[in-house]
């Protein structure tokens, strides 16, 4: 039974540290922000995109039973996460990344990481499953086995371990000389270690239990890609990822469907192989999987472009992300000057100056049509999992990202 009285404990002690972070943040530029501030227009309110993913969510957890938090419950509940959460105070003022991975865990909206399990759910109950279900037994009032409800569990610990595990800087000398600085951001970077590697043996036991070896095979496969994702290109002293001449959607779609698109994919078709499913439906997941990550990253890719009211210009955004692509793609010539003004640290750069070039042609359209296209892709093969409430939602959350 889930103890109310821990898990309370946990995000007071989380949304403490955020809280304070936020207040010493806006206390900090108030001053200096009083005097540029301008009347708000109405359509400062969120978006109907964004409404529409919100509502295409809140409608698919009532489908499986489960809301997107529920992933990260178990883990709240541990005492190793609770003294996590009251360390997490201690970051205040630093900046370091493992805070703004935690707020984006504990607040939610249209940045919430914790749909991927979701999708997985979803995908169970829309497949159903077969006579050869070894766990058909343990199916609840959803339709969801308890093997897949791990599956899907699994999937959010393993891809927020990752994200976790991505927020670890270089704290060189060189890079940090202060080293009262240097002391606290270390801190940081042991809590983001220990976090990460926590879930990721969370995730290794809970692999285990499901005794299916090649469900083991298949997720095993995507933390080894997540991996070697992060040793594709080139990237500055804290890792930020640089352009390069020859940068292509052809490299672009290699390092994202090692990255994101093989943990939704694997999963896909691992809930399908736990349903007792055969190989071609399998197939038919895990293309449905690929699809949707990749459709997710496009989207993500165009937020800095088409969004302007929460990017404004010069906001930093992904130096090898598909616009930016598309655009020094026709202007090779340009990756050699912005490559001299980085260096190797990107925190100076001039991203309104390229912002500026990329809206002006047409990069973000040819973005735009090829999300278009991978989210196509994905709905076209929602047919082959039938046709029910849980297909529809699916549906629902592929075009909620569509522009």
């Amino acid at each position: 039974m889930i103890s109310q009285k821990l898990i309370s404990r946990n995000y007071c002690g989380l949304k403490c540290a955020l809280f304070s972070l936020e207040t010493k943040c806006v206390c900090r530029s108030l001053s200096s922000q009083i005097s540029t501030i301008t009347p708000v227009s109405p359509k400062w309110s969120a978006s109907s995109k964004t409404h529409d993913w919100n509502r295409a969510v809140t409608e698919a957890e009532k489908i499986v039973g489960y809301p997107t938090t529920f992933f990260s419950l178990k883990c709240l509940m541990s005492e190793e996460f609770t003294n996590v959460a009251m360390h997490l105070r201690k970051l205040v003022g630093t900046n370091h990344p493992i805070l703004k991975t935690a707020k984006r865990l504990v607040y939610h909206g249209r940045a919430n990481m914790q749909t991927r399990g979701l999708i997985v759910l979803l995908l169970s109950k829309a497949t159903g499953h077969a006579s050869t279900c070894s766990d058909l037994n343990t199916a609840n009032t959803t339709g969801v086995t308890s093997r897949q409800q791990t599956l899907a569990e699994l999937t959010e610990m393993i891809h927020t371990a990752h994200l976790i595990h991505k927020g670890i800087l270089n704290l060189s000398p060189t890079v940090v000389p202060d080293e009262n600085t240097r002391q606290d951001l270390q801190f940081g970077n042991k809590i983001s270690i220990l976090s990460g590697d926590y879930l990721l043996a969370n995730a290794c036991k809970g692999l285990a239990n499901l005794r299916n070896c090649k469900v083991v095979d298949l997720i095993s496969q995507a933390i080894a890609n997540f991996m070697q994702a992060e040793f594709l290109g080139e990237h500055d002293k804290q890792g930020h990822p640089l352009p390069v001449k020859g940068a292509s959607l052809a490299s672009w779609e290699e390092k994202h469907c090692l990255a994101a698109g093989s943990l939704l994919a694997n999963s896909c078709k691992s809930t399908v192989e736990l349903a007792g499913f055969d190989e071609a439906l399998q197939a038919k997941a895990h293309e449905f999987g690929r699809n949707l990550a990749l459709a997710w990253e496009a989207y993500s890719d165009l937020q800095p472009f088409v969004d302007i009211s929460n990017n404004p210009a010069g906001t930093k955004f992904d130096l090898v992300s598909l616009p930016v692509i598309f655009h020094l793609e026709r202007n090779l010539e340009k990756v050699d000057a912005i490559r001299l003004q980085i260096g190797d640290d990107i925190s100076n750069f001039d991203y309104k100056s390229l912002h500026e070039s990329i809206m002006v042609d047409d990069s973000v359209l040819k973005t735009k049509k090829l999300l278009e296209q991978y989210s196509q892709k994905a709905e076209e093969l929602l047919p082959h999992f039938g046709s029910s409430a849980a297909t529809k939602a699916l549906s629902n959350i592929i075009n909620s990202i569509r522009e």
